[in-house]
This record gives structure tokens, sequence and C-alpha cells, in this order.
């Protein structure tokens, strides 16, 4: 008995593409579409190309491909013949199996992903990119760009080396840090710092403190780290208060934002800054200084940091230049004891491997030939500007709310005592194009105030009164306080 062919006429081209991979999707797609008798046949190459109008070679390079797939095979004197057992089948046999049997973990760690959408207007956490002298930094970059040892591994797991002694050298003069290049570790921003450092100093189920309110994604940091997590309030006018923390609470970490707290805006004093490394001293607790916003205080220069006051004992140092520079840079640092140096940076090739040395070889010229501090003096003149304008509007026009953060970093807290639902406001707003947040989210004990996180960077007075207007329109404020 004759075996079997596959028929012709079923096979058609879409017509979209190569002629060698339409007829590859279409003879595909007759090999699944239905069981075939053993020994069944595919037409032979002459009768393919007679039939479809190709050329033999695009005929053979279509049957190449089913053939290197497992789809048919090649017999002597036959032509093709098409497999008992198909690899698609196979596959999906293999995949039910499998899904059926795993079994997923229970713990997802509170964790969520970060929904994608556009940029917006006054968005918290974004600088004003249009200032950044992006032609002077494509001129730096034109300068290492062939530098193929920039294009491989890093020589150094901490760092490129160049960069880290111009950072030690910025913080040693800048923030009074005690440092040298060799305890520094370039990281992918002050977010995988603050990991490392939380590895480095606790083990899962261990406990550590954060403020409230605080950073939503150090808690979620955290709870991936699988540590127990207890609360500092850090609201007032000050930040954390010293006074008000545990004692005899076993803690091994402290997470704080003492240069600008985030979100409310407070800026630990000196006094309460020695207070605090009394108490880490004696909780035997280390310190976590997560240096948010300091290079843009608009009263005084910044306070000494608690690394510098400590001497380096007992204190790691988080930072990054995602609000001073631009934060696709994705370039940050952990400044820790040189002991621990080599545990963090296991600790990073585990987590990401090697950060990318070009954009770190651009930023040690950007610091070292003075362009970041000319930029920095530029920026702290426009950003006070942008917020004392903020200041002036809101306080015009919404005279019933407190304003937060007032004299630092790139972000107002604005408190709404009439607000009942400050998400559902955000909602609303961020379908007309603004990108501010609900205090609410920022607040992980008790019965939490609502308000909007509003960035002011880009801020100018028609979008600050479209923005109030739209309060107005949304009816959560009351008439009586629109002017």
């Amino acid at each position: 008995m004759p075996a079997f062919r596959l028929n012709t006429d079923t096979l058609t081209l879409t017509g979209s593409g190569e002629l060698q991979q339409q007829l590859y999707l279409s003879l595909r797609q007759q090999l699944l579409s239905k069981p075939w008798p053993a020994g069944a046949l595919l037409p032979s190459e002459r009768q393919l190309a007679a039939d479809l109008h190709l050329s033999r070679s695009t005929v053979q390079q279509a049957l190449q491909q089913l053939v290197a797939e497992g789809y048919i095979e090649p017999q002597q004197g036959r032509g093709y013949a098409i497999v008992a057992a198909l690899p698609d089948s196979f596959f999906a046999a293999e995949h039910s199996s499998t899904t059926a049997t795993v079994v997923l973990p229970s713990q997802h760690y509170g964790l969520t992903a970060k929904a994608p959408s556009p940029a917006g207007r006054l968005q918290p956490g974004v600088s004003a990119l249009q200032q950044f002298p992006f032609r002077l930094w494509q001129q730096l970059q034109q300068r290492h760009a062939d530098r193929a040892v920039l294009c491989g591994m890093a020589g150094d797991p901490l760092g490129y080396a160049p960069l880290r002694q111009a950072l030690a050298l910025y913080l040693r003069q800048s923030r009074q840090l005690v440092c040298d290049e060799n305890a520094i570790l370039i990281t992918t921003g002050a977010q995988q710092a603050l990991f490392i450092a939380a590895k480095l100093v606790a083990s899962s189920g261990q406990h550590v403190l954060i403020e409230s309110p605080g950073y939503p994604r150090l808690k979620q940091a955290l709870q991936l780290a699988e540590l127990q997590i207890s609360y500092a309030p850090a609201a007032g006018t000050c930040g954390l208060d010293p006074a008000l923390l545990p004692r005899n609470s076993h803690n091994k970490a402290l997470f704080l934002t003492p240069s600008h707290q985030y979100p409310c805006g407070g800026i630990m004093p000196l006094s309460q800054r020695l207070a605090l490394l009394n108490w880490a001293t004696t909780e035997q607790c280390w310190l976590i200084e997560d240096d948010y916003d300091s290079e843009f205080q608009y009263r005084h220069r910044p306070m000494a940091s608690l690394q510098g006051l400590a001497g380096g004992q007992g204190v790691m140092f988080a930072g990054s230049f995602s609000k001073t520079l631009f934060p696709g840079l994705r370039l940050g640092y952990l400044v820790l004891p040189p002991e621990l140096a080599g545990q963090a940076s296991a600790i990073q090739q585990a987590l990401h491997g090697d950060v990318a040395l070009l954009p770190q070889a651009v930023l040690a010229d950007f610091i070292d030939e003075g362009h970041f501090n000319r930029h920095l003096r530029k920026m702290r003149r426009y950003y006070q500007q942008r917020k004392q304008l903020a200041v002036t509007l809101l306080r015009q026009h919404l005279p019933h709310a407190s304003l937060l953060a007032q004299d630092a970093g790139l972000h107002l807290t604005v408190l709404l005592p009439e607000l009942t639902d400050d998400v559902t406001l955000c909602r609303q707003l961020n379908s007309q194009g603004y990108k501010v947040q609900p205090f609410s989210r920022y607040c992980f004990v008790n019965e939490p105030e609502r308000g909007l996180i509003i960035g002011i960077a880009d801020a100018d007075e028609n979008m600050l009164l479209q923005l109030i207007n739209l309060l107005k329109t949304f009816s959560f404020i009351p008439e009586s306080t629109m002017s």
C-alpha cells in the first residue's frame, strides 16, 4: 500500500513576510492540525515548488527548518516523513504535567509591581531633567566610548576605582563622612544599597526598625529579606525622636532619613543625632542612614552625617544620584566599614552582578572636573524657587492645609484635614496627567492622615493652579478654602 501524502491543496501562503517563512508556517500548521498515519509523507520538493509557484531553494529552506525542529525526517528515496510524536504535542503534554504538580509558595512578601505609566506633572522623586547638561555628559561619555575595558566585567567588585576615589573626597568634604574608596560599594541605586545593608546586619526572622511615615519600597525590600519590621514615629518637625525609640528591643538595625525625613520633611538637629548614636550604642543596633535629599537644603547647610559623627562605626550610609543628576543613571553607593566591603560586594554579585562601568567612568570625570558641584549649586537655587512658589500658592488657595517638607528636597507634603480618601483622589488626578501620590500610602501604623505628596521640580504657577482647581472640581476641598 502506498504511503499517505499530505495534500498541497490545503497549503496557503499568508502573503506577509519571507516566502520561506510563509511556507514553513503553513506546513507546520498542517502537521499540527490532526494526527497522521504512521509513515505519512510530505509532497516532494518538486511538487511543492510547482504547486505553490516557489523556487526549489525556498522549499528546501522551509523543509530544513522543519527537520531541525523535529517535525519531519528525511527518508532515502521517499522524501520527508512526518514524525510520530510532534514536538509541540510533547511540549504541551510536558507543560500540562508540570503545571499540575508545581506548588507555588504561599509567601509573596506583599510586593506589588510598579505600574507602567507615562511620566506626569508634579511627580515626586523626579528631577528637572530639562536643566541637566546632557551635552556635556555626552562629551564626557564620548571620551570613554572607545575604551574596550569599560565594556567588559568590572575589575574591582566594589566598583570603578576612580569613581570611588572621587566620591570619597566629595562625601568627606560635603557630608563629613569618615571613609576612603575601600569603604564604598557602587550600587544600582539607593534601593539596592539599602537591601544589601539589610542582608549584612540581619538574618531572616530578626527584627529591624523603620520610620513611619516612611518609604514603602524600603518596607518591601525588608519584607523580601524576611525581616520582622517594627515602626518608629517620624512625623515630627525634627523627624524621628530618639526618646521614643524602644529599649531592650533586640532590633538589629534602624533605617532612617535624618537629613530630610521622607515624606514629612523633618531635619534631625545635632542634639538628637548625638542622642540617637548613644541609643544605638546601648542597644547594639546598626543605623542605616539614607541620605535622602541632603544636597537640597534651603535654610542652612546640611547637618553632619550620622556616619561622620560616629567616626564611621556602627553606621552605614546610603545615597544615589537619581535626584542630583537623573534617575535613569541608576547609580548609587553604600558606605560601610571596610571589613564588611567584601561581604557586601559578594551579596551584590549574587543579586545583580557587575554594575555597568561606562556610566561610572563618566560620573567620575563629572565629579573630578567640578561639574557635579556646579550643577548642584545651580539646581539648589532652581529648586528653592520652585518650592517657594508652590508654598506661596498652596498657602493662598488652601489655607486649611498643612504643608510639610518646606525647607528641603524636591517634594511638598500637603495634609488636607477634610479629605477622607486620598487614594481615590490621586487616581482621579492621575487621569488628568498629575502624578501626585497619596500620603496615606506612606503611613504604616495607626490611622493615617490624608493628603498629597507633590513633586516641585517641574512646578510652575499654571500647573499648580490647575491642580488646585481640579481639587475643587473633584469636591475634595470645601468652597470656603478656595480663593
